[in-house]
């Protein structure tokens, strides 16, 4: 994978498309001319990003999108299938989201291991060999470590397990780097009362805001490389080594412990600060203490077993990382994680990764879970099987400020719940019920309701391959972004239900994009009992939502299905199938419109395009939307006609039409 990163960001976030799959082709140049956008690429009004004080935070792919909506569709589903070819090796699946968090970065699988297995190999003791970095560190000094001998710990599993150390010490190294410009002060503690719970006062000292632009995020992504692939090493050893021996050990080490057991017992195991966990067999049950301030780096291995992972304090679950990383990998087996705030695949400036082989399994959490990052990156992988995912807020693909997080399930029949009890972090629009930004979702902080620093939002990537899935939440979810964010949900095949209130399945406000990709045929349904869903955006920012196929349901409150409110772009596409939509509005503010939320401003020129294409099959429409109907071609609704305003385009066909985006590559590699 490391030879295709140079070109990434370029065919992802600055290319699109043969000009002959995005534009001149039916039915959009009839649309666009219906809608009085003629010529129209799409894009909003990009001058507010351009001079945007944190231009320097957005991210490339964020910017591809917002610059060229027609081409979101490929380049998401390009992206869908990147992912989709990294699914079975977790050290592939950080390197794509380190490049969609725009590092530049070149580096083999073996990178630095040549030399470290060199010393191991010519060293007396490997084991001992692969310890000695801690001693040489501040935090080791004077620590000499009390060893098995071969006998209890025999070789070449010694050898193995002083590898992984050894590759810790190269990955402390890049940490130390990556964080090296942060000022006295800043602490685990700090961050997640800051960053997490939004406890700031204003223009505290340190600020989480204003160490995003310090973090080295190539170094950060090295160490993490480095890490995955040293555990991915040990892991295939177990699996591939006939004669396993029976091993139980543990060791307090300046940098937490190391507990080894190979005897394939159901175990117990109450952890605090582990650093590298190895259990092979049994149906295991792990507790996580309270980490201390000074943990960096947790690496747990489990093979084998149903196992339950509980966590109550927030970053102790090993797949949890502030300030560090973490790596839980569980290889098999219908497993339980248990959380409560940041833990399964958290980051917290830091990179986080959490990848169960397969199997079915649960996942709970309460916020900042189960894919979430805010500086740095978090993946959350999960094989074949029925799984369930349970979180509030700020989960389940959720890209925070400098963050990029990912979901990947690759298969099963899976359900994503962001709930609405308890209530936990009440929205604005709705109060009764929870904030969800997840199940793709990318966010920034919109500094006009604090202290007037902003801070530009991250990406969520949620994936889900192959299964009837079903996904639940309440606002901003299911591919949402929010100021200077992308969020996307792709999901490949099955019959899937999409449910949730306000801002949701492909929407965005606030100068950012959401996209939702429901490629393959199914038979699904939408629900949005509020607004703003399904393709469309309010304030300056980009919706896309785009179904392959299948006889579909949708129903909506209004501002929906392809509208764009207040200078946005909103994007509905539904290629096949004889599709129902049912719109709550009795003035059917939906379909294919645009609209100004007040007038007398110079937003009154600023483009607006709200598009709904529904391009095959025989649908029904609400009676009151009268514009609307099989095999018509119509305009949006505008309040100024005779102006003829960029502002009110809007407009909608229902037809017999081919798809006039691509969803996947348009070449194939020689051969196939």
């Amino acid at each position: 994978m490391h030879r295709l990163l140079p070109t990434l960001l370029a065919a992802l976030a600055l290319a699109g498309p043969a000009d002959a799959q995005t534009q001149d082709r039916p039915p959009l140049p009839e649309l666009l001319q219906q809608a009085g956008a003629t010529g129209s690429n799409g894009a909003p009004d990009l001058r507010q990003l351009d001079a945007s004080p944190t231009r320097d935070q957005q991210m490339p792919f964020f910017r591809g999108i917002m610059a060229a909506p027609f081409e979101a569709p490929y380049r998401a589903g390009v992206l869908a299938d990147s992912f989709r070819g990294a699914a079975g090796s977790p050290r592939d699946l950080i390197g794509w989201a380190g490049v969609l968090s725009g590092a530049r970065l070149q580096r083999p699988l073996d990178f630095g291991m040549g030399s470290i297995e060199a010393k191991l190999l010519a060293a007396p003791d490997p084991l001992a060999a692969g310890l000695a970095w801690m001693a040489a560190t501040k935090a080791g000094a004077g620590w000499v470590p009390v060893l098995p001998d071969e006998q209890q710990l025999p070789k070449p599993l010694r050898y193995e397990l002083a590898r992984v150390l050894a590759a810790m010490s190269q990955s402390h190294q890049f940490l130390q780097r990556a964080f090296e410009r942060f000022p006295p002060g800043v602490t685990p503690q700090l961050l997640r009362r800051q960053a997490l719970q939004g406890q700031l006062t204003q223009f505290e000292t340190p600020d989480y805001r204003q160490l995003l632009p310090l973090v080295e995020r190539e170094a950060l992504l090295a160490g993490m490389l480095d890490l995955v692939g040293a555990v991915d090493h040990l892991q295939r050893f177990v699996k591939n080594e006939a004669a396993l021996p029976a091993v139980a050990w543990s060791l307090q080490t300046p940098f937490g412990w190391i507990v080894v057991d190979t005897t394939g017992r159901n175990n117990r195991h109450q952890l605090k600060d582990p650093l590298l966990v190895l259990d092979v067999g049994g149906d295991d049950e792990y507790e996580f203490l309270a980490t201390s301030d000074t943990h960096e780096i947790s690496v747990l291995l489990d093979v084998g077993g149903n196992d339950r992972y509980v966590t109550a304090a927030p970053g102790a679950d090993p797949s949890a990382a502030t300030l560090g990383y973490g790596i839980l990998w569980d290889t098999e087996g219908d497993d339980r994680y248990e959380g409560t705030e940041q833990a399964q695949a958290s980051a917290l400036f830091g990179a986080a990764l959490l990848f169960d082989g397969g199997g079915r399994n649960r996942f709970v959490a309460s916020s900042h879970s189960q894919a979430h990052a805010i500086g740095g990156i978090a993946v959350l992988a999960s094989g074949s099987g029925d799984d369930e995912y349970t979180a509030q807020t700020y989960s389940q693909a959720s890209g925070g400020p400098g963050g990029v997080a990912v979901l990947v399930d690759t298969g099963g029949n899976d359900r994503y719940t962001l709930s609405n009890t308890p209530l936990v972090r009440p929205s604005p629009q709705l109060p009764d019920r929870n904030t969800s930004m997840g199940q793709g979702a990318g966010y920034g902080m919109r500094g006009v309701f604090f202290d007037g620093r902003s801070t530009a939002g991250g990406i969520g990537l949620l994936l889900d391959l192959a299964g009837n899935d079903r996904y639940e939440a309440q606002l901003m979810a299911q591919g949402f972004g929010y100021y200077e964010g992308l969020g996307m949900l792709l999901d490949d095949g099955g019959n899937d239900h999409f449910e949730a209130a306000w801002y949701a399945m492909g929407a965005a406000v606030h100068s950012a994009a959401g996209i939702l990709l429901k490629r393959g045929v199914g038979n699904d349904v939408y629900r949005s009992s509020h607004e703003i869903a399904l393709g469309s955006a309010q304030d300056l920012s980009v919706g896309v939502f785009v179904d392959e196929g299948g006889d579909d349901d949708y129903s909506v409150g209004q501002l929906s299905l392809g509208v764009a409110n207040a200078n946005s772009t909103g994007i509905f596409v539904d290629a096949a199938g004889n599709d129902r939509y049912a719109v709550a509005s009795p003035t059917c503010r939906a379909l294919g419109a645009a609209y100004v939320p007040e007038w007398g401003n110079a937003r009154e020129t600023l483009p607006s395009l709200g598009l709904f294409l529904d391009l095959g099959g025989v649908d029904s429409y609400p009676a009151q939307c009268v514009r609307a109907g099989n095999n018509k071609l119509w305009a949006g609704p505008r309040e100024w006609p005779q102006l003829g305003l960029r502002s009110e385009a809007g407009a909608g066909v229902d037809g017999e039409w081919a798809l006039p985006f691509a969803l996947r590559l348009l070449t194939r590699p020689a051969g196939q």
